[in-house]
């Protein structure tokens, strides 16, 4: 009994220190990360150890059963046994038959190590909680989920997606994005977390690979994301290398939910030069022209702007025996392949369509066998690999020369969004964040992360970072309520809000650095709880295009 009071109290305190957390605005949403392996191959386990046993609270959410470890505890072992949970203390048995999720937390505050976790080939070290959460797909296994606030989780990310020699301003701009991408990721493909820790999301490492000017860059930005022009926060999607030109949405990605390529298009996620010489390359010729020579652009330090492969025909015919039957199961490579027999022998390769940054959208793979197109720029770049590698990008052209055949192409990655490494240079030509971002997401304007109100509902607190003092008050009033109550650092004003939209001028109220302003519907509205005021602050207006 003493256990299970103490493991209620102690996710009563975590609960309240959740709460707590509201104040700032990073720390107002907690992210669910799933942690892979140290190979990052898979996301569920059958078993997983922690060390520092002595130094965690590991409660069953479900019973508040508590493992009572002690000042000489060394590791937890948590097991999978038909599909319920077991905990090991030190090799003995502790509990069985638990449903969790259990949660394992450092009573100081510190972090929690994962036993044989490498990361950066250092001990992984995390933040906040982990969960322990059975899976619904495969009753063997279960996921470990990192729970912490977004601040933390973006300082386990910024300095692992981009090199920190690249400069604040850029780094600063990397973790707009990638705040941005926590808030609003592009699919969400597992249910027992938000974001994986790879870059099938975004590279996210832990507490022991923090750096001094990336947590510099975050709390230069506290709560600040990119909202598109119906003001909701963008999906910030970005790359290393765009090679000069970054590529439309529609052309590199299919729809998420109906697969259907090419997708919808995203008006802030266009195809972006990085000079007003640079022409649109939906033509061979002009294809050829870019790819085939290296002009300056933002991100032409990048040892990829510019790459080729060369492969014998009998050699490329090997590999594509491979990878085609392989990429047919995703459905972009028609007709169906089922076997390397139904391939045949090469005969050509051509480009059949492509976007404006000369991305090859649809590719034809003639054999003596068949006709084969290709769609979508992974499936593309994952048909063609060199020493088991695949493409850096699908941005390229094809060259046959006798018995060899040379691509020749520009950029890593999808191209679409931000440049990694075009960030860089323009951070070192001495753009801010703001410009960097507005170069490569366009109508866009920076903002804190919209909040709904509802009628009779606490104070919504939160803080965003401004440099010059200067933001406006954005409050969506759909449902006719007439007042707001706003505090700014510490100044009350009561907000009219008798139309549909208000905008106010709240610069002389703010100071430079960060900024606590908290939100709540006035007395004397009798608004249905079903009915919500959005509220949000505009530190940088949009571009007039």
């Amino acid at each position: 009994m003493v256990n299970i009071v103490k493991g209620i109290l102690t996710i009563l305190v975590i609960m309240m220190m959740s709460l707590q957390s509201c104040n700032a605005t990073d720390d107002f949403m907690p992210v669910r990360v799933g942690i892979s392996d140290t190979s990052f191959k898979t996301y569920l386990y059958d078993s997983i150890e922690f060390i520092n046993a002595a130094n965690l609270n590991i409660t069953d959410r479900a019973t508040g059963y508590t493992v009572p470890v002690k000042n000489s505890s060394l590791e937890v072992k948590v097991t999978n046994e038909n599909n319920l949970l077991r905990i090991y203390l030190d090799g003995e048995l502790v509990a069985k038959n638990l449903t969790g999720p259990i949660i394992i937390s450092d009573r100081n505050k510190n972090t929690v190590k994962i036993k044989n976790l490498k990361r950066k080939g250092k001990q992984a070290a995390y933040r906040g909680l982990i969960e322990i959460v059975r899976s619904d797909k495969d009753i063997r296994k279960f996921a470990v989920v990192n729970v912490l606030s977004l601040k933390n989780y973006l300082r386990g990310v910024v300095p692992n997606e981009m090199p920190v020699r690249f400069g604040l301003e850029a780094l600063k701009a990397q973790t707009v994005a990638a705040r941005n991408y926590a808030v609003t990721p592009r699919i969400k493909a597992y249910n027992e977390f938000d974001l994986c820790d790879s870059v099938a999301c975004q590279v996210y490492f832990g507490a022991d690979t923090e750096e001094e000017l990336t947590n510099k860059a975050i709390d230069e930005t506290n709560g600040i994301i990119a909202l598109d022009k119906e003001n909701n926060p963008i999906l910030a999607l970005y790359s290393s290398t765009a090679g000069g030109y970054t590529e439309s949405y529609e052309f590199a990605f299919s729809d998420p939910k109906t697969k259907k390529f090419p997708s919808k298009d995203i008006h802030y996620l266009t195809a972006v030069p990085d000079s007003e010489e640079f022409e649109p390359m939906e033509t061979e010729e002009a294809a050829e022209k870019f790819y085939l020579s290296s002009p300056s652009a933002f991100d032409d330090a990048s040892p990829y702007y510019r790459w080729s492969k060369e492969w014998s025909f009998e050699e490329l015919n090997s590999v594509l025996k491979k990878t085609l039957p392989a990429q047919s199961k995703t459905g972009f490579i028609m007709p169906q392949i089922n076997s390397a027999d139904e391939i045949g022998k090469l005969v050509s390769i051509s480009a059949l369509q492509r976007g404006k940054s000369g991305k090859i959208i649809k590719l034809q793979i003639t054999t003596d066998k068949n006709v084969f197109i290709v769609q979508k720029e992974l499936v593309i770049r994952r048909c063609f690999q060199k020493n088991g590698i695949s493409l850096p990008s699908a941005n390229f052209v094809v060259k046959a020369e006798g018995d060899k055949i040379k691509f020749f192409g520009g950029g890593f990655g999808h191209g679409v969004g931000l440049s990694q490494w075009g960030a860089g240079k323009m951070a070192s030509k001495g753009y801010n964040y703001e410009e960097i971002l507005k170069h490569y997401y366009k109508g866009i304007k920076l903002a804190t992360v919209p909040v709904e109100l509802l009628s009779f509902s606490n104070p919504v607190e939160r803080s965003f970072y401004t440099e010059d003092k200067k933001a406006k008050l954005i409050i969506e009033n759909p449902v006719n309520v007439k007042k707001i109550k706003v505090t700014i650092n510490d100044k009350e004003l009561i907000v009219k809000t008798d139309s549909p939209s208000t905008f106010a001028d709240i610069s002389k109220y703010l100071e430079k650095g960060l900024n606590k302003i908290s939100y709540l519907i006035a007395e004397g509205n009798t608004v249905s709880s079903e009915k919500k005021v959005k509220v949000y602050i505009v530190t940088t207006e949009a571009d007039n295009e």
